[in-house]
């Protein structure tokens, strides 16, 4: 394993553990066993540290959500694909999840390239979701009179249902074939 990777890999560890804000990049440095010179060497800052973790984390989503749907046929078996990646990619990358939910709040700053890499993860999200809708439309297995608002509403309980497992509840039902069922019955044609 590189240096570069082993920053990466101390980074991602110590932000989940302990948040962005907490960590520092002595902490970093020596969790990683490199020189903090080297850190600077690979990453500017901190904030070029978390700005590869994300980057990461959202292309290889990208990736994962891209292959899932090439593989099905149809729109509605695209959207049960989505819906059901999120658990794989959950247990895959929890770390750089926890991340982005203790980040998330703290991007208030709608300027910060932190949100930009965010927001574009969603936009390129919602837009593969909306080609998935618009394949069902096409094929006859969904319905939908706005793919825009559904493939947002779509993304919203993607992203909820992550956020949750991540976070579970005493007694919480297992959501993901539910929300599954759910699509399925709010997306089937009339008729």
């Amino acid at each position: 394993m590189g240096r570069k990777t082993a920053i990466i890999n101390a980074a991602t560890l110590l932000f989940a553990q302990k948040g962005f804000a907490e960590t520092s990049t002595s902490e970093i440095a020596e969790n990683a066993g490199v020189a903090q010179g080297t850190l600077f060497y690979h990453f500017k800052s901190k904030q070029g540290i978390i700005r590869e973790i994300f980057s990461t984390a959202g292309s290889n989503f990208l990736s994962e959500l891209r292959k899932a749907l090439d593989s099905r046929d149809t729109g509605i078996e695209k959207i049960e694909a989505a819906i059901r990646l999120n658990e794989d990619f959950r247990l895959n990358h929890s770390q750089q999840i926890l991340i982005f939910i203790r980040m998330f709040p703290d991007m208030k700053d709608t300027q910060s390239p932190e949100r930009e890499l965010v927001e574009s993860l969603r936009i390129r999200s919602i837009e593969i979701i909306k080609n998935s809708l618009s394949a069902g439309r096409e094929d006859g297995t969904i319905e939908c009179s706005d793919v825009n608002e559904t493939a947002w509403i779509i993304n919203s309980l993607i992203f909820g249902i992550l956020h949750t497992s991540m976070m579970p509840a005493e007694n919480m039902p297992e959501l993901t074939e539910s929300a599954v069922m759910f699509c399925r019955r709010a997306l089937k044609p009339s008729g």
